[in-house]
């Protein structure tokens, strides 16, 4: 994790299980995808290499002068386990848990997910075995599920969700245009429906919208048609009623 975000990078906490991790550590900001991608392609060529992993006892000076990386606040003991990656190792840290005899033995390292856990600090899960190997498992039955309902393959379900994606985004601009025109049609046959109330123009009516900021610009185009005028609309959209009442500026400043 240092030589993708830097040397400032120090261990907060941990969790290892057999088939995941999670690891706590100091970063002031979101690690993005590319550095995860760059962090897991090293994890995985390190457990290929199948590295040798050993464990010593020795002195807290002796491993501190040898390189060791110790938790920043955790408080130490005369004589201190430490645990080696390599030869000569590549990784030596101080830990007391219990650890695999050589790299290999993982398997293969996912991280599933990155995210803050307070300021400056940034938390890693990742799953590592036959976690690893289930997590793919339900990735690609959800990937081969979703290619067949899109009636497509795993690998060109891409291309067909953009596909997908593209109509429904032509779809809603249609119908969005639909609506204007719905819209300015109303608007037209309102104005011939108004009231005079003491010499002022009132209009109230309840009109076909689906939402309420189609209500709005409802509003809005029968207020600049009417210039002067006090407009109450009112609406049903999935079984929720919606108003909107507007005053045209002259009549704000008559009092109404």
């Amino acid at each position: 994790m240092r030589q993708v975000l830097g040397s400032h990078v120090q261990q907060r906490g941990s969790l290892v299980a057999p088939d995941r991790l999670r690891f706590d550590f100091s970063h002031l900001t979101a690690i993005s995808k590319q550095q995860l991608d760059e962090i897991q392609r090293i994890v995985n060529e390190k457990i290929r290499q199948n590295l040798p992993v050993r464990s010593k006892v020795v002195t807290y000076k002796q491993a501190i002068d040898e390189g060791a990386i110790a938790l920043f606040d955790e408080k130490y003991g005369e004589t201190v386990r430490v645990m080696e990656v390599g030869e000569p190792p590549t990784s030596a840290e101080l830990c007391g848990g219990t650890h695999v005899k050589s790299t290999g033995e993982i398997g293969l390292m996912l991280i599933t997910s990155e995210s803050s856990i307070g300021t400056g600090l940034r938390r890693i899960e990742a799953v590592t075995g036959r976690g690893a190997e289930e997590f793919l498992g339900e990735r690609l039955d959800a990937l081969e599920a979703i290619a067949e309902k899109l009636r497509s393959t795993p690998s060109e379900v891409h291309k067909a969700v953009m596909g997908l994606t593209a109509e429904l985004a032509a779809e809603r601009k249609r119908s969005a245009s639909l609506e204007r025109t719905l819209s300015r049609n109303t608007v037209e046959a309102l104005l011939g429906q108004t009231d005079q109330v003491k010499g002022v123009t009132v209009l109230v009516a309840r009109v076909p919208a689906s939402s309420m900021p189609a209500l709005r610009e409802m509003g809005d185009l029968l207020r600049d048609r009417l210039k002067s005028a006090v407009i109450v609309l009112g609406t049903v959209y999935d079984g929720n009623p919606g108003f909107v009442a507007m005053v045209t500026p002259d009549l704000l400043d008559r009092g109404l």
